[in-house]
């Protein structure tokens, strides 16, 4: 499951770094932690209240790699 994620966060990250998107503005393509330090990829966010307590990941927070 974890693999499955990380697997997740690399494409969206990587979308992100090829069409120059700092800071994305579609929720698809925006990375969030909960508190428990879980990645959330936007399009995945809870519809209750527990969407509330996610922190937006920002892009430069991954670095490029090659």
């Amino acid at each position: 499951m974890a693999e499955a994620v990380l697997d997740e966060l690399k494409r969206v990250v990587g979308d992100n770094r090829r069409d120059g998107e700092v800071a994305p503005r579609e929720k698809r393509r925006k990375v969030f932690v909960d508190p428990a330090g879980r990645i959330v990829i936007g399009d995945r966010l809870p519809q209750d209240d527990e969407g509330r307590s996610l922190s937006e990941v920002h892009q430069a927070v991954f670095a490029a790699g090659r």
